[in-house]
C-alpha cells in the first residue's frame, strides 16, 4: 500500500467517525492487540473492545459534528506508517475545535492494520485561531500567553511562519520557517535569501517604513508589563507589495551566554482584512435583503433612541399574511423576490431617523417617530406596495405596534411588545394592525407564573388525574373513564385546565404532562387489577403536540410493558384538529397504535372542517360527539341540531363504529340521545370528574344508582334540540309503537323509534339503526305494494292514512299491524314521515275465524249469510270509530 492511499484512508476513517460516529470501517482494520488513547481518557483501552467502546464514549461529545478541514502527514517507521492528522470541525455548542490525532498502522500476515490511536486537544492552533480572531474583530488587548502556546504552529490553519530575531541593528533572523518566504511570494528559501546578497536576512529591511519605529515602540511597551507581546505592522512581498501581519511573541534571554532574542509568529492578516469589511456587513445585515438583521436592528434603534430623547418613537413588525401559501404555489425564489421587494422599498423611504430590519422569513421591523401620523402613513404606503408586485394572488400585511413610552427597556423587549400586538392582528383576522396594550403584558405575566411553575409542580405530583365515567345509555351502567388532569398548587391554589393547557400546548410542556397522565393511568389500571376490582378502560388525551415524538409508539408500548396491563384498557383519544394539521403522520401513527392492539378514539368529532376525509382516512374504533359544538345554534333552530346529530350517528353505524356523546347535562338531551341509538355517554348529568377513590366507588356500585344529576350554566342555556326534544316527548309519552322514517327516492329508512317500537317488535338498537336495517323487508312480501299505496296516499291527501299489513318481528313472528301513515313535510326528493304501528293480530285472527265459519254458512244459506255479513260490516265500522 503506497503511503498517498494511508492517507486517503485515514481521512475517509476519521471523516466517516467525527462527522457520523461511524466505527465499523474502523473495527475491521483493528489489530488484536489495538490500543486506543481518547480525548478524555485516563489510560489506555486495549484490544477490539475496549478500543470500540473508548471510541463510542468519546463520540457521545462529538454529536453533530461538521469536519471543516483535515490535513494528514504521514511517516514511515521501522514496523509501519503513522499518520499525523489535523482536525478542525465545528459543532452545535462550538463554531470551531481542533484535534490532532496518531493513527498507527503495522503490517500483518492478514494486511495493514490499525495498531493505535491516539486523540488529543490541539490546544496551541485554537489559542491562535482565538488570539487573532478576537485581535480582528474586536480590537482588543489579547490575554498574555506562554510562548509554548504560539510556538510550532501549524500553516494549514492560518499562514504563518515561525521566526527568531535578535533585537540589534536591523533585526537579525537567526532562524525561520519556511512559511515565511512562501507568505511573501517568493519560490524558493534561496530565492527569498539574494535579497540579502548571501548575508544575514534582516527583518527591518522587510518591514514598512512606516511601521517599522511605532512597531518596536508597541513591543517595549507592552514588554515592560509582560514578558509577551503582540504587534500588527505590514511586510514587503518578493513582488515590492505589502501585506498586513500580525507577530506574537515573546523575548527569550539566554542566561548563559546573556543574549536576548525574540521569539514569534508572524501572521498573515491581509485575506483576514481584505474580508473584514465583508465580514462584519454580512454579521449585521440580512443577505436576502441587506437590511439589519436583529442584533443590529437593535443596537441601532437603541442609538437613535438615546440621540433623539425628546422625540416619541413606535417599534412596529410586520409581516405577510399566507406568506406559506405563496411559497407553495409559486415556489421560493418568488417568495425571495417579494421579500427583497419589500426591503426595497423601506430602503428607498430614507426617512430619518428612522431603522428597518428583517427579523426572519417574512417578519420585518420599523423604528419611526410617531409624528405626522406616520404608522397609519407607512401601513397604507405598504399596502400600496402590495397592490404592485407582479403576482396572480392577493397579498396582506398584518403589523403589531408598541409605543415607546419607558426608554429604559431593551429594543428587544420593545420587539417582542410588538410582536404581542402582530399576534393579536393576526389571531383577529379582521384588524389588520394590532397596538400593544398593558392586559397583553397582564397576560404574558400570567402565563410566565404558569410556566415558572410547571416543572416543579410536575416534580412534586401537584397534577391530578381526575377521572369522568362513560356510561352505557340504556342500561346506565359505567363502561369506562376518562383520565383528565386537574393542577392544585399549594399556594396559587386550583388552577383551571382551560387556563394552563393552551399554554403548555404552546410552549411543548404538553407532552411531558401528558406522558405523566398516561403512566398514572396504567397505574390505576395495575392497581385494580392486583385488588381484583372491576378492570374498565381508560381513555387517555393525546394531543397535537405529541404527536411531533418520534418514539411515541415505543413509549405506549413501555408503558403496557412496564404495569403489564392489556393494550385494549388504554384507550387513546385523538383530537380532530390534530388529524387537520398533519394527517399522513397522523394516519400512519395511529395505524401502528391500533396494530399493537390500543382502541382509537377519535375526540371533538364535527368540531373541525374535515371530519368525512378525516373519517374515511383514519383508523378509528370510536367516535367522540361533543354536545357542545351545537349549543351555538339558535333556539328556534328547527331542529337542524338534533338532525346532524342524529345523521351523525347514524353514518358512524353504517361504518360500524361506537358512539359516545359527551358534554351531556340534561334529560333532554338523554332521551334524545336515546332515540337516536347512541350507545354510550359522558357528561356532567351522570357524573363530573372525580377523584379516583370515587370513581372506584361509583364503579363498585354499578354506576348510574350512585350518581345525582349535575347541571352547568346559568338556565337559561341554549337549547339546541327544539324540535327533537319535542318528538322526544312525543316518542316516548304515546302509546303503540312510533317511529319516524326519511324516504328518499325508494328507499325507507328509519331514523327514531320510540319505546314502544322495540317493544312490540323485539328489536334491538343494532338492528333498527343499523347499516343492514331495512324496514321494507320486515313487511310481507304480499303487503309491500297496500304498504307503498298507504304512503303515496298519505302524501297526496296531505292527512293520516292508514292500513293493515303483516309485519314481522325480530323472532320471525308474523304479526298483523295496523299502520297510520302521516307526511310531516315533503323536500325535494327527500319525504319525511311518521308511522304508528298497533299490533292487531288477535282482531285479525278472529276475523278469520269468523271469515271462515261464514263461508260454511254460505254454502248451507247463502241469503241469511249476506244479512249477517251486512250487519257485521256495521259492527266493524262503528268499532273502528
Amino acid at each position: 500500500m503506497e503511503q498517498s492511499k494511508i492517507v486517503v484512508l485515514t481521512k475517509k476513517l476519521l471523516r466517516d467517525y467525527y462527522e457520523y460516529g461511524d466505527i465499523a470501517e474502523l473495527e475491521t482494520m483493528f489489530s488484536e492487540d489495538v490500543i486506543a488513547f481518547g480525548i478524555h481518557s485516563d489510560s489506555y483501552a486495549a484490544g477490539k473492545d475496549g478500543a470500540s467502546q473508548c471510541l463510542r464514549q468519546m463520540y457521545y461529545d462529538l454529536k453533530s459534528c461538521r469536519v471543516t478541514k483535515l490535513k494528514c502527514l504521514e511517516k514511515a517507521t521501522d514496523y509501519g506508517w503513522v499518520v499525523r492528522a489535523n482536525l478542525v470541525f465545528s459543532t452545535t455548542n462550538r463554531m470551531r475545535n481542533m484535534h490532532q490525532v496518531l493513527v498507527m498502522f503495522r503490517d500483518t500476515a492478514a494486511g495493514r492494520r490499525i495498531c493505535g490511536l491516539h486523540f488529543q486537544h490541539d490546544m496551541r492552533h485554537e489559542l491562535l485561531y482565538q488570539s487573532v480572531s478576537s485581535r480582528i474583530l474586536n480590537r482588543g488587548e489579547l490575554a498574555d500567553g506562554s510562548m509554548d502556546e504560539v510556538m510550532d504552529m501549524v500553516a494549514s490553519y492560518v499562514n504563518c511562519a515561525y521566526v527568531q530575531y535578535r533585537p540589534d541593528h536591523e533585526l537579525p533572523v537567526d532562524y525561520y520557517s519556511e512559511e515565511l518566504w512562501r507568505m511573501l511570494g517568493y519560490k524558493s528559501g534561496p530565492a527569498f535569501g539574494q535579497q540579502f546578497a548571501g548575508q544575514d536576512i534582516l527583518l527591518e529591511r522587510l518591514v514598512h517604513p512606516h511601521d517599522l519605529v511605532p512597531s518596536r515602540e508597541e513591543i517595549k511597551r507592552q514588554l515592560l508589563k509582560s514578558d509577551s507581546y503582540q504587534v500588527e505592522f505590514r511586510l514587503r512581498r518578493a513582488d515590492d507589495s505589502y501585506i498586513w501581519c500580525i507577530e506574537c511573541g515573546r523575548y527569550v534571554l539566554d542566561p548563559k551566554s546573556g543574549i536576548g532574542t525574540f521569539n514569534a509568529v508572524i501572521t498573515n492578516l491581509s485575506p483576514l482584512k481584505q474580508t473584514h469589511a465583508s465580514f462584519l456587513y454580512n454579521l449585521r445585515h440580512d443577505r436576502l435583503t441587506n437590511l439589519y438583521n436583529k442584533k443590529a436592528f437593535c443596537r441601532r434603534a437603541a442609538e437613535v433612541l438615546a440621540d433623539n430623547p425628546d422625540t416619541e418613537f413606535e417599534i412596529m413588525r410586520f409581516n405577510i399574511a399566507r406568506f406559506k401559501v405563496i411559497n407553495d404555489l409559486f415556489g421560493e425564489e418568488t417568495g425571495d423576490k417579494l421579500l427583497r421587494y419589500i426591503a426595497h422599498f423601506l430602503k428607498s423611504i430614507k426617512l430619518e431617523p428612522c431603522v428597518y430590519g428583517r427579523l426572519y422569513a417574512d417578519n420585518f421591523l420599523l423604528c419611526y417617530p410617531t409624528h405626522n401620523d406616520m404608522r397609519n402613513h407607512m401601513i397604507s404606503s405598504l399596502q400600496m406596495l402590495a397592490e404592485t408586485f407582479a403576482l396572480d394572488y392577493r397579498i396582506e400585511f398584518y403589523f403589531g405596534v408598541y409605543t415607546i413610552r419607558d426608554t429604559s427597556l431593551s429594543v428587544t423587549t420593545m420587539i417582542d411588545r410588538a410582536s404581542m400586538g402582530l399576534a393579536k392582528a393576526a389571531h383577529n383576522g379582521v384588524v389588520a394592525c394590532g397596538e400593544y396594550g398593558e392586559d397583553m403584558r397582564d397576560n404574558i405575566v400570567n402565563e410566565q407564573v404558569i410556566v415558572n411553575n410547571m416543572q416543579s409542580s410536575l416534580q412534586r405530583d401537584e397534577f391530578l388525574v381526575y377521572i369522568q365515567p362513560k356510561y352505557e345509555l340504556m342500561s346506565e351502567k359505567i363502561v369506562g373513564g376518562e383520565a383528565l388532569v386537574r393542577w392544585l398548587h399549594p399556594q396559587l391554589g386550583f388552577i383551571s385546565p382551560a387556563r394552563f393547557i393552551p399554554i403548555f400546548e404552546k410552549n411543548g410542556f404538553i407532552y411531558q404532562l401528558d406522558k405523566y397522565v398516561w403512566e398514572r393511568a396504567c397505574q390505576i389500571l395495575r392497581e385494580d387489577i392486583d385488588a381484583g376490582r372491576p378492570v374498565l378502560p381508560i381513555s387517555v388525551n393525546v394531543s397535537r403536540i405529541d404527536f411531533y415524538s418520534p418514539n411515541i409508539v415505543q413509549v405506549f408500548e413501555q408503558l403496557i410493558e412496564k404495569y403489564d396491563i392489556p393494550p385494549r384498557l388504554l384507550e387513546l383519544e385523538l383530537t380532530e384538529s390534530a388529524y387537520v394539521e398533519n394527517p399522513q403522520q397522523i394516519i400512519e401513527i395511529t395505524k401502528e397504535l391500533q396494530h399493537r392492539g390500543f382502541p382509537i378514539l377519535m375526540d371533538d368529532f364535527g368540531s373541525g372542517y374535515s371530519s368525512l376525509n378525516m373519517l374515511k382516512d383514519m383508523p378509528v374504533d370510536i367516535l367522540k360527539i361533543d354536545l357542545q359544538f351545537l349549543s351555538d345554534s339558535d333556539k328556534e333552530d328547527n331542529g337542524r341540531g338534533g338532525n346532524i346529530l342524529n345523521s351523525v350517528v347514524r353514518m358512524a353505524k353504517w361504518l360500524h363504529i361506537p358512539v359516545i356523546a359527551e358534554g351531556v347535562e340534561k334529560q333532554q338531551q338523554v332521551d334524545f340521545l336515546r332515540t337516536i341509538g347512541c350507545e354510550c355517554v359522558q357528561g356532567y348529568f351522570f357524573s363530573k370528574p372525580v377523584p379516583l377513590e370515587v370513581y372506584r366507588e361509583l364503579v363498585g356500585k354499578g354506576g348510574s344508582k350512585a350518581v345525582l344529576p349535575v347541571h352547568l350554566g346559568p338556565e337559561d342555556t341554549v337549547d339546541m334540540m327544539t324540535m327533537s326534544a319535542q318528538l322526544t316527548v312525543l316518542f316516548n309519552g304515546a302509546g303503540g309503537a312510533i317511529g319516524l322514517y326519511e324516504l328518499v327516492g325508494g328507499t325507507l329508512e328509519i331514523l327514531r323509534a320510540n319505546d314502544g317500537y322495540f317493544k312490540l317488535f323485539g328489536d334491538s338498537h343494532d338492528n333498527v339503526y343499523g347499516p343492514d336495517s331495512s324496514t321494507i323487508d320486515r313487511i310481507d312480501y304480499r303487503d309491500r305494494e297496500l304498504f307503498w299505496q298507504t304512503i303515496r296516499k298519505a302524501e297526496h291527501s296531505k292527512s293520516v292514512e292508514e292500513c293493515e299489513l303483516r309485519r314481522y318481528c325480530a323472532d320471525g313472528r308474523l304479526l298483523w299491524v295496523r299502520v297510520r301513515a302521516s307526511i310531516i313535510y315533503v323536500e325535494q326528493m327527500r319525504t319525511l314521515l311518521y308511522l304508528v304501528m298497533e299490533d292487531v293480530t288477535p282482531l285479525a285472527e278472529e276475523r278469520e275465524q269468523l271469515r271462515q265459519m261464514l263461508e260454511r254458512l254460505r254454502a248451507i244459506n247463502p241469503q241469511e249469510v249476506a244479512a249477517l255479513e251486512q250487519e257485521f260490516n256495521s259492527l266493524l265500522k262503528l268499532r273502528r270509530c
